[in-house]
């Protein structure tokens, strides 16, 4: 059963993270949160060989793609994205981190899943911050990936 949410997971990011352009290409507007403000990054999608891997993963960045019980984004989570930049793709994920963020040390972002808890009513998570209380209060738990996701983040200049 887990392993099935990992995957559908894993596709709905991947449906709006987008595989890899072609070489030149580049990737979709893609909309998400951070510090319960939206943002746009560019969606493409890249893994790392395992020793880089390990490096991008210790530096710290985090995206987390949360699901319902059900294995499925709940759709309070991406309302206010899809209200706010209808033409934008969303996976209605949540950075830790923009570029510039003190503390950002570049490079990709280490995909981890919050999986709200059965029976839990599901409430918008657009802070990471709120991520970790939620996991903290029961709520719900944080699954860590070896995944890397490589997004940059455009328009952001007025958030800091």
């Amino acid at each position: 059963m887990r392993i099935t949410r990992l995957v559908s997971a894993l596709g709905l990011l991947a449906s709006g993270l987008v595989l890899a352009p072609p070489a030149g290409a580049t990737g979709v507007t893609n909309s998400g949160f951070y510090d319960h403000q939206i943002i746009e990054y560019e969606a493409t999608f890249g893994t790392a060989s395992s020793p880089q891997a390990a490096i991008q993963i210790s530096k710290g960045e985090i995206v987390y793609h949360v699901v319902g019980a059900d294995g499925n984004t709940p759709a309070v989570q991406c309302a206010r994205l899809l209200a706010a930049l209808p033409n934008d793709a969303t996976s209605c994920n949540t950075l830790n981190f923009i570029p510039t963020e003190v503390g950002y040390t570049g490079g990709a972002w280490n995909l981890r899943i919050f999986h709200w808890k059965a029976g839990v009513p599901p409430f918008e998570l657009s802070k990471d911050d709120d991520i970790v209380a939620a996991a903290a209060a029961g709520l719900g738990t944080i699954e860590v990936t070896s995944t890397l996701v490589r997004c940059p983040v455009i328009n952001f200049a007025a958030l800091r």
